[in-house]
């Protein structure tokens, strides 16, 4: 029964993958969707290099980090963070040309040091940049916590 429940995972995170990454090639608002689910996916994994990689070359973490070494170093220090549940909704997307600006809300819930299970919920705003082949990557992300 494990293996199974292992197989079915394993074979879903693949669906969702292929999923995600052929619509964050479109060039639009679905396209915009698509990679902020990824992006979800990826916190939730707290994978910090695809993380930095869905970033653009120059991207900005808030005033936190610069760029994609930078981000990179920065979530990997989350090593006593259990992402639980990551889901973002968006507000509203705005396309101009080759990139866009996306609004929403987030909620996360996480777990510190193996003993206390936090959630955080907020407010995101997103700049994104159409990298051509590679798609919509982030120009700049800001969070900000809400009550």
């Amino acid at each position: 029964m494990l293996l199974n429940s292992k197989l079915f995972i394993s074979t879903f995170a693949i669906f969702i993958f292929l999923q995600v990454s052929c619509n964050t090639s479109k060039h639009g608002k679905s396209g915009i969707e698509s990679a902020m689910k990824y992006y979800d996916y990826l916190i939730l994994k707290l994978d910090a290099d695809s993380i930095s990689q869905l970033y653009s070359p120059d991207g900005n973490l808030g005033d936190i980090a610069i760029g994609r070494d930078s981000i990179r170093r920065f979530l990997s220090s989350f090593k006593h963070v259990q992402v639980l549940s990551q889901i973002s909704k968006t507000r509203s997307i705005e396309l101009y040309g080759d990139s866009a600006i996306q609004k929403g809300n987030y909620t996360q819930t996480d777990v510190i040091s193996e003993k206390d299970t936090i959630i955080v919920k907020g407010e995101y705003v997103v700049q994104w940049v159409w990298l051509g082949r590679q798609g919509w990557h982030i120009k700049r992300m800001t969070t900000k916590a809400v009550k």
